[in-house]
């Protein structure tokens, strides 16, 4: 082989080594599989529930005051002690008014006295009378004095009566049993008629005021149960029933008042406290119990992460019924639970709709 030829065939050597086969397909990338923990929601009994808060008040509280004015000469309670029905709370100076009650009686003992004198004489005329020894006008004038005798005796009756019950007044007097909350900060004081010197709680029975929508309103009766559970404390009421429910609705909320019986006979409930009543809402229905980390916000809407057929993961969404502690009670839609179904306990972040799921190994 010549010079010439040599360098022709180097060239079509280099000329060959320096063109490109046509590029292959890119490879398609590949998805990694999420591990999860599945579980399968269990299936419960539901009664739907109505929940609502208000304050606890007394079943009656008084703001008391004495009818007539005085002074003030003692106050035989103190400040939140339990006071019977008709114990005395305050008593007011009446000197004067035992004076008055005194001379009523030394008056009404004469009257009675008088009367005893003047009946005497009626009967002896009578007799004296029917002998024809005294004159009718006599016997009339008789007969009279006996009347005018028995009448003033029942004005001294009146009259005493009169002057006990302004003794009384001088006495303010418990109208319920219950817990005092206001008394006065001395005695010695003038008080006018009227002027609220006590205030009364009856605890032992309280009333807990709420208010529901017209449609959670329509199934309650009165006599209900009802579970009371004070905010603050954790306290729960015992015996808790509907008392009223009021058939009209309240035109500044729009909502219907409702009342509840709280029994308290142990004073464990305040009055002015803050309160939650849970109210039956409904017949019951079936229901699934899965943990509240199942549960995510989708469109809007409450939903939870399944596994499908093909391993991957899909939203599915679910009524929320109840939440309680780390459970949630849950319904599907409309197509209900699917086949086998098996629910993402805690969905990982960045899991979206195909993602490949599969159950994590301990």
């Amino acid at each position: 082989m010549n010079r010439a030829t040599a360098t022709a065939a180097l060239a079509l050597l280099a000329l060959a080594c320096g063109r490109k086969g046509p590029a292959a397909p890119p490879r398609p990338a590949e998805t990694s599989t999420t591990t999860v923990r599945f579980l399968v929601p269990e299936k419960v009994r539901f009664a739907p529930r109505v929940e609502a808060t208000g304050v606890l008040k007394a079943r009656e509280a008084s703001q008391l005051a004495f009818p007539i004015a005085g002074t003030l000469r003692s106050v035989p309670v103190r400040r939140g002690q339990l006071v019977a029905d008709g114990e005395p709370l305050a008593i007011l100076d009446a000197d004067v008014i035992r004076a008055a009650v005194a001379q009523s009686e030394a008056s009404l003992a004469a009257s009675r006295a008088q009367a005893r004198l003047s009946e005497d004489a009626f009967e002896r005329s009578q007799r004296l009378r029917a002998q024809e020894s005294i004159s009718e006008s006599q016997f009339v004038q008789a007969e009279g004095q006996r009347d005018l005798a028995q009448a003033q005796v029942r004005a001294s009756e009146a009259a005493l009566r009169q002057a006990q019950v302004n003794l009384e007044k001088h006495t303010l007097r418990a109208p319920f049993a219950g817990v005092v909350t206001k008394v006065p900060d001395g005695t010695g004081i003038a008080v006018a008629a009227g002027q609220v010197i006590v205030a009364l709680e009856a605890n032992r029975l309280l009333v807990l005021d709420t208010t529901l929508t017209q449609d959670e309103a329509a199934p309650l009766r009165v006599g209900q149960p009802v579970e009371v559970v004070v905010a603050e404390t954790g306290a729960r009421a015992s015996g808790a029933v509907i008392r009223l429910v009021l058939p009209s609705v309240d035109p500044g909320t729009g909502r219907v008042p409702v009342e509840v019986a709280v029994p308290n006979a142990d004073g464990r409930l305040l009055p002015h406290a803050f309160a939650r009543a849970t109210f039956p809402g409904g017949t019951e229905q079936d229901a699934w119990k899965v943990p509240v980390a199942a549960l995510v916000q989708r469109d809007g809407a409450v939903a939870v992460w399944v596994a499908g057929p093909d391993g991957r993961a899909r939203p599915l969404p679910v009524k929320l019924l109840e939440q309680s502690g780390a459970d949630a009670l849950v319904t599907p839609g409309a197509g209900g639970w699917p086949a086998d179904v098996r629910v993402v306990a805690a969905p990982p972040l960045g899991i979206a709709e195909g993602t490949p799921v599969a159950e994590s190994r301990p």
